[in-house]
């Protein structure tokens, strides 16, 4: 086994910690890796001294319980399954009234960059169109085929423009998704710690 699908298994393992003390382990465990191979021994050899990455996990979780750093599961109450079952055309209404709303929020964020750019995938292919066959206009007189033309051109213009500015948009639009998606998962966090 090499010294990262240990670490990976490692941090699989480690599941129940929170993401700064998996991070200490999965750095002193690959330390501890580095110095065997300084000292003469392959990764192979030094990761089998350390033992398999299931049984170093199940220890590390161990010490963390007996600290007291993981709490223990706790026990579901059978009234609240009940309650919570016959409560369901409430609650389950009002959480999918939720997640609507959620959703309606992400709609009115990107509603703007997808308009501008529905805009600028169809003038795209409207002046490439206008472009091409204005030629096919030139029977019906110079000026009409003259007019088709600058038509086209300025609505590629404008296509172009058009997804230019989507671009800039999206990246806006972006951070604001990030933005809007983090206080939603803060606070379902804090509901969850309330809980």
């Amino acid at each position: 086994m090499t010294k990262q699908e240990f670490l990976y298994q490692l941090n699989e393992g480690l599941i129940r910690l929170n993401e700064s003390e998996k991070e200490q382990f999965i750095h002193y465990y690959d330390e501890l890796i580095e110095d065997y191979v300084e000292d003469g021994a392959s990764e192979e050899e030094a990761v089998k001294k350390l033992g398999k990455p299931a049984q170093v996990a199940s220890k590390i979780l161990e010490e963390a319980f007996e600290e007291g750093n993981i709490q223990p599961k706790k026990s579901i109450n059978p009234l609240l399954v009940v309650l919570l079952i016959l409560g369901f055309p409430l609650w389950g209404s009002l959480l999918l009234a939720l997640i609507l709303l959620i959703l309606a929020g992400y709609i009115v964020i990107w509603c703007l960059p997808f308009s501008t750019g529905i805009f600028a995938v169809t003038g795209l292919a409207a002046s490439l169109f206008s472009v091409l066959f204005s030629f096919f206009t030139l029977q019906d007189g110079i000026s009409i085929a003259v007019t088709q033309l600058g038509v086209g051109i300025f609505v590629l213009g404008l296509s172009i423009l058009s997804g230019l500015l989507t671009i800039s948009m999206s990246r806006y639009f972006i951070k604001t998704s990030n933005y809007f998606s983090s206080k939603i998962i803060r606070l379902i966090r804090v509901k969850e710690l309330l809980l």
